[in-house]
């Protein structure tokens, strides 16, 4: 072999790398134009921050009219001032006879009959109320997994067989707002649905096995879907039956 056909094929090796390593360059480069939150980008934007209101945590201060206590002696002067009436009428004597006992009869039953019926009829109406709207969320999710080269929860959002655009979606570690990974709303897709994507790996998949918590939210953070909704990602093979790389999570109404 001359020396110039071996300059040739080492500038040829040369170029291909150059070429190969551009290549993966722009890759990188469109996947975090894409997804700026995705894992290998070390420049990620800050989520946004999103405070989940709480949920009726004002109850146990409704508990308090034990100041109920405070109507006794506003009832109190009102026996006093009916006893002062007694007085007057002693100048007349036929009269007192019959007015002392309606005044102490119908005395005696006041103070009892307003203290029964507001220590009862209060307090259950604020109780009952919370928890209709923690046990009910319009949307539900439809789960499904599939093996994959990289570890990705997507899926679409539909409200009576309709595509939802705009819609936020939440991923996290547990239901707590605090443990928030990343937050997306639904796009339209090229096939006319309405979809959303979180890229948790972009090669590979987690080991041991990782738990993810996915939920619809709306424009002030109250759940729309259960936040309690989880399910694990996990490294098996593609011939094991349980693999789940690809988390499919679509939510319907």
């Amino acid at each position: 072999m001359s020396p110039q056909t071996d300059w040739d094929e080492k500038y040829h090796i040369a170029t291909l790398v150059v070429w190969t390593l551009t290549g993966l360059v722009i890759l990188f480069y469109a996947i975090i134009f894409i997804n700026p939150r995705v894992a290998f980008n070390p420049f990620k934007p800050p989520l946004p921050t999103s405070t989940l209101v709480a949920v009726l945590t004002i109850l146990p201060p409704t508990w308090t009219p034990t100041a109920t206590s405070a109507p006794t002696p506003s009832l109190t002067p009102t026996l006093t001032a009916t006893a002062t009436r007694v007085i007057p009428p002693t100048t007349i004597p036929p009269p007192t006879a019959t007015t002392i006992p309606t005044v102490t009869a119908s005395a005696t039953p006041r103070p009892l009959t307003p203290t029964r019926t507001f220590t009862p009829t209060a307090l259950p109406t604020p109780i009952a109320s919370p928890t209709a709207f923690i046990t009910t969320y319009p949307y539900r999710p439809v789960f499904s997994c599939a093996h994959s080269g990289s570890t990705q929860i997507k899926g679409t959002v539909k409200s009576g067989g309709q595509p939802q655009e705009g819609v936020r979606v939440r991923v996290a570690t547990s239901p707590d707002v605090a443990t928030v990974i990343e937050e997306q709303f639904t796009r339209r897709q090229p096939d006319g649905s309405a979809g959303y994507a979180f890229i948790l790996k972009a090669i590979g998949a987690f080991d041991p096995p990782a738990t993810w918590y996915v939920w619809i939210v709306d424009g002030t953070g109250q759940p729309l879907s259960d936040p309690n909704f989880h399910f694990q990602t996990n490294n098996y093979p593609a011939d094991n039956p349980r693999a789940c790389w690809l988390a499919i999570v679509d939510f319907v109404k």
